[in-house]
């Protein structure tokens, strides 16, 4: 995401786009183009193209924060611009990853989610280029403007990175198979998701003008709710016959459920008009969005993901899945305790400090372990072992699960 949201003081905008734009905007680059290549059995190439776009998009990054931060709206423009470039070169690449293909997978649509989310993240970034620009001096296009540019850069961009992921994800951390049903609800689920975040996007953009348009953005960000709950139908066949009992699928479970929560709430507040969607987003933005929803799935996801990634056989593997779950039941429930207080409170008040306390308690800690992990792999001389797989079997075929190491 890129430029600041009017409605949020400089601190919590900040600390949003530190983890939305730069930690996970970064996994997300990275991960795409691993599970597209595993998903449409591409051949890798050179890693060269993708580390000169993660070196760009990263510098595009610190000039938004910067120009910003700072008040200097040409550095910030040209961070956007920049930021823009990086991610179309990114999405240019899975498209043409998926125009060569001849072998994908059951689920090689997955890699279309990336595209669809790259075109969001597109329309997004020059949105915020054009809010850090300070040209926009009318309160109420701003506003919707704002609201546009969010719902484009966490639904169209993360969101969808997230819910495509997940079709292959969900059952690797659960160690099975997919669901035979997976592939079938990924095809609908990209259609009602990214077609309703256009059009909640175009609508937004246009209610300053035409104020009834707000029934159209409600009813496109309705169809990415039904898609969102749709998609989470072979995540729960798949539950019912292996239930999650560690730490990565329970965080990816409590992510998808304040998911769930926050796009009712957007919904309903879209209907209402652009001041209430604001007030909503500014409720909703930094806790549930941002920790509960965005840095919970992505703990969760990279809860199951270093240990495969970093290698060490199984031994190194349990040893490293060990560490980054220490305490993890009492750590999700102090986090997903304190999401819910500082979305009743609004941070504010004490039971809005205590609120934070339980969140950083509960969610903290995961940066710390991980740390920990990646540095005792390179001090054991452990080789990274590659991104896994993904789900190797089509529907009633072997069980699907990360590469040797995960088992």
């Amino acid at each position: 995401m890129i430029a600041a949201h009017a409605a949020l003081p400089m601190p919590e905008w900040l600390a949003l786009h530190l983890l939305v734009l730069g930690a996970a905007t970064n996994a997300v680059f990275v991960w795409s183009q691993h599970f597209a290549q595993a998903l449409l059995h591409s051949r890798p190439g050179s890693e060269r193209p993708a580390r000169i776009r993660i070196a760009t998009l990263n510098a595009g990054i610190i000039a938004v924060l910067t120009g910003v931060s700072g008040s200097v709206p040409p550095l910030a423009i040209a961070g956007a611009l920049v930021v823009v470039g990086a991610v179309i070169a990114h999405t240019a690449s899975l498209a043409a990853m998926i125009r060569a293909s001849r072998l994908a997978g059951p689920l090689g649509i997955v890699a279309r989610y990336y595209v669809a989310a790259g075109i969001a993240l597109t329309a997004g970034g020059l949105l915020g280029g054009l809010l850090a620009s300070g040209w926009i001096r009318s309160a109420g296009l701003r506003t919707a403007i704002v609201l546009a540019h969010a719902q484009l850069n966490l639904l169209g961009w993360l969101g969808l990175a997230i819910i495509g992921t997940q079709f292959m994800l969900w059952p690797m951390v659960l160690r099975t198979r997919m669901s035979d049903s997976a592939p079938r609800v990924a095809r609908p689920v990209l259609i009602l998701t990214s077609g309703g975040i256009g059009v909640a996007a175009v609508a937004l953009a246009g209610v300053h003008w035409l104020p009834a348009a707000r029934w159209v953005a409600a009813a496109g960000l309705a169809s990415y709710l039904a898609g969102a709950a749709f998609s989470l139908r072979p995540a729960i066949a798949v539950a019912r016959s292996r239930p999650p009992r560690t730490a990565a699928p329970w965080a990816i479970g409590a992510g998808n459920v304040w998911l769930i929560v926050a796009l009712a709430a957007d919904t309903v507040a879209l209907a209402a008009g652009p001041a209430a969607a604001d007030w909503v987003l500014g409720r909703l933005l930094v806790p549930v969005l941002g920790i509960g929803v965005i840095g919970q799935i992505l703990t969760g996801a990279l809860t199951f993901l270093l240990p495969v990634v970093l290698g060490g056989g199984p031994a190194g593997n349990r040893r490293m899945t060990r560490t980054l779950e220490r305490a993890w039941r009492p750590r999700l429930a102090l986090g997903n305790a304190g999401v819910l207080g500082l979305a009743v409170t609004g941070g504010s008040g004490w039971a809005g400090a205590a609120a934070w306390v339980a969140t950083l308690a509960g969610f903290a800690a995961f940066p710390v372990l991980a740390i920990a992990v990646i540095a005792g792999g390179r001090a054991g001389g452990t080789e990274p072992a590659g991104p896994p797989s993904g789900p190797k079997n089509a529907p009633g075929g072997p069980p699907g699960t990360a590469q040797g190491s995960a088992r």
